[in-house]
């Protein structure tokens, strides 16, 4: 199975969701969704107020995305 043949959504980006989409960014494009755009900001910034995930991590996480938006998790 080829990394490119998959999209990964993560739903929830808390303590259990952030890591689990920053693992899954290591080999696969991943798009983690929360509901509250304020923690979409915080974690586009590479910044995480839970402290699962440094900001190391964010950053070398190049394929993950967030969104609060939905409709992101169709295309």
């Amino acid at each position: 199975m080829k990394s490119d043949q998959h999209n990964i959504a993560i739903i929830g980006l808390g303590y259990v969701g952030l890591p689990l989409a920053v693992a899954f960014a290591k080999h696969y494009k991943t798009i983690g969704f929360d509901i509250n755009p304020a923690r979409i900001e915080e974690l586009v910034q590479h910044n995480d107020s839970t402290l699962e995930v440094s900001t190391q991590e964010l950053k070398q996480a190049e394929n993950l995305q967030f969104t609060a938006n939905l409709d992101d998790l169709s295309s």
